[in-house]
């Protein structure tokens, strides 16, 4: 497992939208938020094959809520009102990348974009 913990520590640095939000977070949180995303993924069907790539996703979009520093917040001017809002339902591009591998799981294959 520490292994493991390791691979995708390593592959959440690798992500440039992500590096704020590292920051943020001290290293515990993070260590949790890639244990449960590792638990989760294993739960989805992910194998010891690929879970590192699916985890890696999912930890990073629990990262990205905990840090709060969501992308996809879309802001609306009035001149006497201002609403901001997410524009996909609280979801970023790191879910959207997770459950689409998750899917290509019942395919038996992994494919990227």
């Amino acid at each position: 497992m520490e292994e493991l913990t390791q691979k995708i520590n390593e592959r959440l640095k690798l992500f440039p939208n992500l590096k704020d939000s590292l920051t943020q977070l001290d290293e515990g949180v993070v260590s949790a938020f890639v244990e449960d995303a590792i638990d989760q993924a294993r739960s989805d069907g992910f194998t010891d094959s690929n879970i590192v790539r699916g985890a890696s996703f999912l930890a990073a979009h629990f990262c990205n809520l905990a840090s709060n520093t969501n992308s996809n917040i879309s802001k609306r001017q009035a001149s006497v009102l201002s609403i901001e809002y997410f524009d996909r339902g609280g979801s970023d591009d790191y879910l959207v990348e997770y459950n689409r591998l998750k899917k290509s799981l019942t395919q038996n294959t992994i494919r990227f974009l």
